[in-house]
Parts: C-alpha cells; structure tokens; sequence
C-alpha cells in the first residue's frame, strides 16, 4: 500500500518513544492474549497438564498472583545498570504488597520469568487490559488456587518487595 504523503514515516513503525517503554514486548504479550480470548477454556479440564506446560518461573508468577491476580511488566529506563532496565513482571501479592521479579545481579532469571509470564498468556492465563497491565483471567485464578505456595518459596526469593 502507497501512502499519499511519501515524506510521512510509515504509521506502523516502532517510534523511539515507543522502543523507551518496551511497547513491542508488552504488544506481543497482549496480542498472546487477544488470541486466547476467544478460544479459552472456562475450565482445567483441557487436553493438557498444564503443570507439564509451565515454566517453574511461571507457576511461581501464579502462585504470588492467587490473591490480586494484579501483574503489570515494568522497566526501569533511567537506571545505570543495563540489567535494571530489562522488562520486569510486577506482581500485587496482596493490597498494596508488590513483587519485582527482577535482580541485576541475574539477567539471565530476570528473563526467564519474562519468558514465564509470556507462557501464562500463551495459555490463557492472563488477560490484557491497558498499556502494561495484566491480570489473571478466570481460568488463571482457577489454576493458581491448585498451586501450594511453599512449593515455590525458593523461587519467590527471587522477588524483592517494592513501593508502588
């Protein structure tokens, strides 16, 4: 398709400001979900364990999400330090308590819960609703509430605690 003003960027093109706030990921992660939407299960009893399909870095996001089922993917782009700029999955565990599933210490486990919260919208796990905000979708809360947290403590030490 021509546009009528070649001189115009092409309107679908990332914008820098875009690229500043992780915009494709979060895109890419709401896009996972749109597709789930209308092709979600109302129940667990689907063709597959899910405990096989998950990461264990995704099953500790849903274990820390069961109460709020609040997540939001955050990024720090005024920091120094390269890692803590990484996109990040922020967790409300309870009424204003939230997890930061991020340490610049470990790039690497960073990334791997991104890649977790990427499998929970694969699966219909989570919903998108604005820009960066996620919650758990019925059928996430549903599987979540079948985890047992302390199977997971070891992987939640990964989160740290932050103001909002």
């Amino acid at each position: 398709m021509l546009f009528r003003n070649l001189n115009t960027p092409n309107p679908s093109a990332t914008s820098w400001e875009d690229l500043a706030f992780g915009a494709p990921t979060i895109i890419g992660f709401a896009e996972l979900c749109r597709q789930r939407i209308a092709s979600m299960p109302n129940t667990l009893d689907g063709e597959f364990d899910l405990n096989d399909e998950l990461s264990v870095e995704a099953r500790t996001i849903l274990a820390a999400a069961a109460n709020r089922g609040t997540i939001d993917i955050r990024a720090n782009q005024d920091s120094f330090n390269s890692a803590e700029r990484f996109l990040a999955v922020c967790v409300e565990s309870e009424l204003e308590q939230r997890l930061l599933f991020l340490q610049k210490e470990n790039p690497e486990q960073t990334v791997k819960f991104l890649e977790g919260f990427r499998q929970l919208c694969q699966h219909g796990l989570v919903i998108h609703h604005l820009q960066r905000d996620f919650s758990l979708s019925a059928l996430g809360f549903q599987f979540a509430r079948t985890l047992d947290t302390k199977d997971y403590e070891s992987s939640l030490k990964f989160a740290s605690e932050i103001d909002h």
